[in-house]
Order: C-alpha cells, then sequence, then structure tokens
C-alpha cells in the first residue's frame, strides 16, 4: 500500500512550521543548524592556540559536526522521496530511515543545546520525542499516563507485595 495525500508536492514536502516529530524534518532544517555549529565550534577553534590538542580537539569536532550534517541531508533527501513516492509506513527502508533521522537530529541539537545562550540560537532545534504520531502513540500507551498512578512505570508489579 502506497501512502497518498491529497497534498501537492510542494505542500508535502514544506517545512513545518513547529518540529514535533523526526518525520517532520526537511533538507532546509540542516543548514542553519549547521552554520550555527560551525561558528560555534570555530569561536571555540580559534581560542585554541595553533597546534594543541585543543584545537585539533575542536577542529575535529567541527569536522565531524559538518559530515553529520552532510548525512543528516542525504538522508533527507531519501525521506522526501519515500513521502511522494512511497511508503513511510511500511516496514524496512522508511522506517530505519525515519529511525536514522530521528536519532541523527536529536545528536546534532544535544551539541547545539550546548549553546542555547547565543542569540543565534533557534527554539527549533530540541530533541525530538517521538518520530511519528504512531509512534508518540505508541510509546505513550505502553508507558502510560499520569493518570496510572506510576502502576505502568513500577518495577513491582501492582497485583504482587515486594517481595
Amino acid at each position: 500500500m502506497t501512502h497518498r495525500t491529497n497534498l501537492d508536492r510542494e505542500d508535502i514536502l514544506a517545512p513545518a512550521a513547529i518540529l514535533e516529530f523526526s518525520n517532520d524534518l526537511r533538507v532546509e532544517d540542516v543548514q542553519p543548524l549547521l552554520t550555527f555549529l560551525d561558528a560555534r565550534l570555530g569561536e571555540i577553534a580559534r581560542a585554541q592556540p595553533e597546534g594543541t590538542d585543543g584545537r585539533w580537539a575542536a577542529d575535529h569536532l567541527a569536522e565531524t559536526i559538518a559530515a553529520n550534517c552532510r548525512d543528516l541531508s542525504d538522508d533527507l533527501v531519501s525521506w522526501e522521496i519515500e513521502l511522494t513516492e512511497g511508503d513511510i509506513r511500511a516496514p524496512g527502508h522508511a522506517r530505519d530511515l525515519s529511525q536514522r533521522l530521528w536519532t541523527d537530529w536529536n545528536r546534532l541539537v544535544t551539541t547545539a543545546q550546548r549553546f542555547a545562550d547565543h542569540p543565534d540560537y533557534l527554539p527549533r532545534w530540541r530533541r525530538l520525542r517521538y518520530t511519528c504520531v504512531e509512534h508518540a502513540e505508541f510509546v505513550e500507551q505502553a508507558l502510560g499516563d499520569e493518570s496510572d498512578g506510576g502502576t505502568l512505570h513500577s518495577a513491582i508489579a501492582p497485583d504482587r507485595p515486594p517481595r
């Protein structure tokens, strides 16, 4: 079964106003994050004397972040193809891709959050708890909610007393 929608391609691929799920990420979300991180890490690197371990570490982290952003962008191109031509609910490639988007985005924004006090930091850059609505519903159902009195979160079954 192929995912169908009444929206046109531009609507489907438009960046979300507020990021709620990693499946809402688009290629356009990556460049501003990369630019921000590159500037912050560049500041740290320039503060270290040339040839020191501190300078190497800062430069290496910046290179790693840039490579992670390129990988995320590539995965987002594939994700956009899945959104417009594939079945994002099917097991396999689309699900694996969705999970990678979630993991990679959260890793990058965790680094960005280190600089959350910087005036160029965007609130959009936050960790995303879920990949999609279905993932959120599954997790919330599995974990229960505040109204269960902690029963589902307890290590002890409610019908058995502790030993």
